[in-house]
């Protein structure tokens, strides 16, 4: 175990607002929820102990409950206050937060919230310059709106694209493109800046931020959909909490545009990250994180 991960953090849940050992963060493989995936989960990226949109984050698990008639047990604040209270353990820990929700399916049970910190993801450097590589997978989430604990068809573009030696899966049906498998997508065709229409993918926090970072500039983003002709696009690029905006160079093993990294993606990337590195050092936790 190397010195990020033994961190007591690591080592610790809270389940409805209650610390307690990890390993004691249990339900039976038998819940009726888990079966029916009737739940719902959120990922938060932690840098030096500073949540990113924290709220916005929580707010949007709350978005996803209601679509499926899952009563939360606490709060917006209260759940942020769970989220801290977890922190304090490791106050200038880098990681990210998962939080899952579990409705209550039989009859005197409750509606269970948990979260746990775990390392954050890393990326190589080198993908942020030359690009990364994506496959196609056919297939659509249950209600694209919604984060639901139904991920079977994010499970398997993810796998295909490991066993391709590619970074992600970008799905596809009905002959356009949605989002990726843990991710949001954007394509740059004939000038024009595109994302996949909201009411048809899970609209991510970064792709939000995206949209507000670029609404000044000479490309606003303008939502369409997306032909899953890849040789249509000049540029390709996916956002997501971890990996905030990457460069897709090649998909299917063909270049996108010219196979490089674009002058629309680029200037995403640095007015992204102007935007990331302005909100985490404000160290405010209260507003906007």
């Amino acid at each position: 175990m190397d010195k990020a991960s033994s961190s007591p953090i690591f080592q610790t849940a809270v389940v409805n607002g209650r610390r307690l050992p990890a390993d004691q963060a249990q339900v039976s493989v038998f819940n009726k929820a888990v079966f029916a995936s009737f739940g719902v989960y959120e990922t938060i990226k932690v840098d030096r102990g500073r949540p990113f949109y924290l709220v916005e984050h929580l707010h949007r698990l709350e978005h996803s409950a209601a679509l499926i008639d899952l009563p939360l047990p606490a709060d917006v604040p209260a759940i942020a206050g769970w989220v801290r209270s977890l922190l304090q353990l490791d106050p200038q820990v880098t990681c990210r937060i998962f939080i899952v929700a579990l409705g209550a399916v039989e009859a005197g049970e409750r509606p269970l919230l948990a979260l746990q910190a775990e390392p954050l993801p890393t990326y190589a450097p080198h993908l942020y310059q030359t690009g990364a590589e994506a496959v196609l997978f056919e297939g659509a989430r249950a209600l694209p709106a919604c984060k639901s604990l139904n991920t079977l068809v994010n499970f398997l573009a993810r796998r295909t694209a490991r066993q391709a030696g590619a970074l992600e899966g970008l799905l596809h049906h009905s002959g356009y493109l949605t989002e990726g498998s843990r991710s949001n997508l954007f394509a740059v065709r004939q000038g024009q800046l595109l994302t996949p229409p909201a009411d048809e993918v899970l609209s991510g926090i970064t792709r939000d931020i995206v949209l507000q970072v670029m609404r000044d500039t000479a490309y606003p983003v303008e939502e369409a959909r997306l032909p899953v002709d890849i040789s249509l696009y000049d540029e390709l690029f996916i956002t997501s909490t971890s990996m905030h905006v990457m460069p897709i160079t090649r998909v299917e093993g063909h270049p996108v545009g010219t196979g490089t990294v674009g002058p629309v993606t680029r200037l995403v990337m640095d007015r992204f990250e102007a935007h990331y590195r302005q909100k985490i050092g404000d160290g405010n936790l209260e507003i906007g994180d």
